[in-house]
């Protein structure tokens, strides 16, 4: 038997108050009593407090779509121009640096580095256009392993082909200013 009120066990039937809250039995006799439970016992407590719901972003699938593949495409192109670049320029240039026997005879002279500098200025082109669509994949595509790559190659063929445009245009300015300080100024 159990107490109407708070749902504890009473100890006898012949019970009149109960033991925990001090309420009167009705207790009848011969018949089966079920505990009733107080309100504030009905409603399980939860430890778990309620978080608000987000907007969560969708989870995208599939391969690799256009820009994730344009990335690599521009990334590869990037660095085959960076290494183009460099044979033509690096080699001109290396030329008139050091003695003819340390590098083979390109009768490409002058002519040479220019166009190995314009490789470079397309290969850094590509680089960064590269990047850009590595940025819309992102954006838009399921993440992929191609997008990552084409990013990180990106990043090698910017590197790769700024480094020879610094130094010509470092080069450039240094002939320029000794051009400058050479200029007899007395004639003016």
């Amino acid at each position: 038997m159990f107490c109407q009120n708070c749902g504890e066990k009473l100890e006898s039937k012949d019970q009149k108050f109960c033991a925990s809250c001090g309420s009167v039995t009705s207790i009848t006799p011969g018949a089966p009593q079920a505990p009733q439970l107080r309100a504030e016992e009905n409603q399980v407590s939860s430890p778990v407090k309620s978080v608000p719901v987000y907007e969560s972003k969708s989870i995208k699938v599939g391969g690799p779509g256009p820009h994730s593949k344009k990335c690599f495409a521009f990334a590869i192109v990037s660095l085959a121009l960076a290494g183009v670049g460099f044979a033509f320029g690096a080699t001109n240039f290396m030329r008139f640096l050091m003695p003819y026997y340390y590098y083979p005879y390109y009768s490409f002279g002058f002519i040479g580095l220019i166009v190995g500098v314009i490789l470079n200025i397309t290969g850094l082109i590509f680089g960064i256009l590269s990047r850009t669509n590595c940025s819309k994949a992102r954006k838009f595509e399921p993440v992929n392993t191609l997008e990552k790559v084409g990013s990180v190659f990106a990043v090698f063929g910017i590197v790769i082909n700024s480094i020879p445009v610094v130094v010509v245009l470092v080069m450039l300015i240094i002939m320029l200013i000794g051009l400058v300080m050479s200029f007899p100024f007395y004639y003016l």
